[in-house]
């Protein structure tokens, strides 16, 4: 019958189309020994050959996780590669495109990954303006803490929406801070802003909220030629990827529903 994780590695290797002695040369196994694995003969291989054979398949990280959740391994969880990256986006885009208010999707680092056509109508700039450019690809938690970020100007209330971006960057640490790259490419940076810092330093002394990472985030907006707008401001998980979320802005008032409903409405027609 085989055990599960014998099962679902036969299942992962069957989809990339390879025998057992392919994989068992790319992996460096005894010959046999991936059939013995698949069939349940071998009940707990090591985490290193299991890693070897997972590296032989190509395994994405959802199938990695998977795999070695099932043979009783916690999986790291390392930053998403390019080509991981470029997946994220493919999949979230259509998505993103049918909301009807601004959305965008980070991954574990903070990195802003794709946005809809709402998205840049915060900012005051078109969907091809250079500025979304310079935010791709880097942190989006960081602007909102940096007075020189086209971010943080825009915030009219900072001292509701910072300490609860930092409640939800600590939950978020809780599933990612004992990973080796958290540390220097994410918290450090963000603690060398004193604005970032301070904010950290209260929300310390809180008792940590069960909830945090999830709850409904206020932010009100001063936006040039707009006017104030109130959004909550959620997360889920994006996909089968949990690295990466989706952030949604939800307009909190008949205002800003209603200038969501415009740009929504813009964005279909192609109206700059």
């Amino acid at each position: 019958m085989g055990t599960p994780g014998g099962v679902t590695l036969r299942a992962l290797r069957e989809s990339r189309r390879r025998s057992q002695l392919w994989v068992e040369a790319e992996a460096e196994l005894g010959t046999g020994y991936l059939q013995r694995l698949e069939s349940g003969r071998v009940v707990q291989p090591g985490s290193a050959t299991l890693e070897r054979i997972l590296v032989a398949l190509g395994a994405r990280y959802d199938e990695r996780r998977e795999i070695l959740a099932r043979f009783g391994y916690a999986a790291t969880t390392p930053l998403p590669t390019a080509d991981d990256l470029a997946q994220a986006r493919a999949e979230c885009q259509h998505e993103l495109d049918a909301v009807a208010f601004p959305a965008y999707v980070l991954d574990c680092a903070h990195r802003l990954v794709a946005w809809n056509r709402s998205f840049p109508r915060l900012l005051g700039v078109g969907p091809g303006d250079p500025l979304l450019g310079r935010l791709a690809g880097r942190s989006l938690l960081a602007p909102w803490f940096d007075p020189a970020s086209p971010l943080a100007p825009l915030v009219a209330e900072p001292d509701r929406l910072l300490p609860a971006l930092i409640r939800a960057c600590r939950f978020e640490g809780r599933r990612f801070g004992g990973e080796p790259w958290y540390a220097p490419m994410v918290l450090d940076p963000l603690l060398a802003l004193p604005r970032f810092r301070h904010h950290w330093e209260l929300v310390a002394r809180e008792p940590e909220a069960a909830g945090a990472g999830r709850a409904l985030v206020p932010l009100l907006l001063d936006l040039p030629r707009v006017g104030r707008l109130q959004f909550r401001l959620a997360a889920e998980p994006f996909g089968r990827d949990a690295r990466f979320r989706t952030i949604y802005y939800f307009p909190a008032d008949p205002p800003s529903m209603r200038r969501c409903a415009d740009w929504a409405e813009q964005s279909v027609v192609g109206s700059p």
